[in-house]
Formats: structure tokens, sequence, C-alpha cells
């Protein structure tokens, strides 16, 4: 199932007319003379009177640049929250991404990337500045196949390289740039409360409820994925510390009534895979700040993977 963003939402934008009518004038003449036999002047038409101003258009209202309510500014790369993963973790860990592609590394090389085909799992060796996939990389389309490629990272700032997947040519990995959600400190707390993503325009609508713990209840709906209710765990991938990195962990039984709109997700195999915190847009200017965003790319033990972005609700 593909994800609805990775993370930018775009705004859209509506435009207003209006239009004015003038007025028109008449007039008239005459002649002749009086009883003295002076003669008259002549009258002479009236003027028509000039056409009414249209009237000046309202001026159009000053667009919103205040924060969102429930927004936030954007956290800085230059200048990170205290031990964020950009303050504190190392130079190959946290969340890559261009326009198609978004890529979650772990503290531990562990390596989860979408891009607008498939998804690849698996971990890297890094040694210095250079990576390398390791054997249990694999690239999943339609059926997993083995990765080659290696690269290199340029400290918090973009990772770059090349890789094949099933004997193809191989192809470049990147650039994908080190996102700016990696200067965003959070904690197990940040993820508490509940998250959707109601739109099923892409047939995937799923929503959730978080406790303090991370343990989780929802449910799904569209044409993708089906009624489902769904349980796991969304939990710090290393728990005491503030690195925007999480675990996911999903659990679905089916919900569809009198075989209506079964559940299409997995039920006797559990979803893993990584998750973080990302931010979108809440308006058309920066002013109007950002919201948050669980995004998570999980699959199952057979290659079945489930992508979403949830928005943090009221």
């Amino acid at each position: 199932m593909k994800n609805k963003s990775n993370g930018r939402v775009r705004p859209s934008w509506i435009v207003a007319s209006a239009c004015a009518a003038g007025l028109a004038g008449c007039g008239g003449g005459g002649g002749g003379s009086d009883a003295g036999g002076l003669p008259m002047l002549p009258v002479l038409p009236a003027a028509a009177p000039a056409s009414a101003p249209a009237p000046a258009p309202a001026p159009a209202p000053e667009p919103n640049r205040d924060p969102m309510p429930g927004s936030e500014p954007l956290p800085s790369l230059d200048a990170p929250q205290a031990g964020s993963t950009a303050a504190a973790g190392n130079d190959s860990e946290g969340i890559y991404a261009s326009l198609l592609d978004i890529t979650l590394i772990g503290a531990d090389g562990s390596i989860a990337s979408k891009d607008h085909i498939g998804t690849m799992w698996g971990s890297l060796t890094v040694t210095g500045l250079d990576w390398s996939f390791n054997p249990d990389t694999a690239y999943y389309f339609i059926d997993a196949s083995p990765v080659t490629g290696s690269g290199t990272f340029t400290p918090k700032k973009v990772m770059n390289g090349t890789y094949s997947w099933d004997q193809r040519a191989p192809s470049a990995f990147g650039p994908q740039k080190y996102a700016v959600e990696n200067a965003l400190a959070v904690s197990q707390d940040s993820v508490t409360g509940k998250w959707a993503n109601p739109d099923s325009n892409y047939g995937v609508g799923l929503s959730i409820e978080v406790d303090a713990t991370g343990a989780f209840t929802g449910k799904t709906a569209g044409v993708q994925v089906g009624d489902c209710s769904i349980s796991g765990v969304l939990a710090q991938a290393q728990p005491g510390t503030s690195k925007n990195m999480y675990g996911f962990a999903l659990n679905a039984v089916d919900a569809g009534i009198d075989g209506k709109n079964a559940c299409k997700l997995s039920t006797n195999r559990p979803y893993r895979g990584p998750a973080a915190i990302v931010l979108v847009p809440a308006g058309a200017y920066e002013g109007n700040g950002y919201f948050r965003r669980v995004f998570f790319l999980v699959k199952t033990d057979n290659g079945a993977t489930l992508t979403a972005s949830l928005q943090k609700q009221p």
C-alpha cells in the first residue's frame, strides 16, 4: 500500500471577481418668440451626465501569516534542539528525504527506505563516512530481490551512492538530504494521544490512540485495507533519549461485517518497522507553523508492507 505523503502538504488557492454598471442622461430643446417679439435664446440640450465611476474594489484581506492553532515553528539544523538526533546522534543515523524518497536509518545501521516504486529493508556497514549495504538488505517490489550498493555520508547533510537490485544496472541512491526533523527533540510522551489519516483518497484510512506506554488500538478503512481492528506499540527506538526515531509494531484483526469490507491486511503475521515524527506546513506561509505527523513504514516477515502518515488529532 502506498503512503499518502513523505512529508509536505501543499495548500490550494481560490479567486473571486465582481463587476459594476453606470447610468445615462437625456436632454431636449425648442425655440419661439414672446409677445414683445423679442427673440428667445434657444434652449440648449442638457449635457448628458458623465457615467458614474465604478466603485473602488474592496481591499483584499491581509493573508494570515500568524501561527495556526496547534502548530509549531520549524526546528533548525544549525541550532538543533538539545538531545535531538542532530545534536546527539552519530554521523549516519536519522531521517533522509528527497522529492519521492524517504529513508530511516537507525543508530545500529538498520535501514528502511521507500521510493515511488517499492521499499528496501536491511542494514548498512558504516566505516567512517562510507557506507555499504549488508547481505541482509533486499528491495521489495513484486518479490524480494537482493540489493548491493555503497556510497558516502556528508555528516548531517546528505546521503549519496548507488545501488542495484535483481541484478539490474546500478542506479543512483540519493542524494537524500538530512531532514530538518532530525533537529526535533522528542520523547515517548510526544506520540501519546490520537493520530489519524482519515483521507481515504488512496484507499488507506487509519486511526490509532496511543497511551503513555506506547501501546495503541485503532482501526482502518478504505478499499486497499478494508475494515480492520488494529493494535500494537509505538515506542522510542532508544528509550531515554530525545532522538526522533521510533519502532512501530502493528497487529490486525478482520472487522468486516457479513463478509463486506473484509480486512486486507495480514491478520496472522505482525507488521514491524521504524517510525518518526515529521512536520507538514500548517498553511501557505512559514509563519503559519507546522503540524506534527507520525510517519511509519512497516512490513511482515513475508514482505507485505504498510505505510502511512498520521496527523495529531485534538
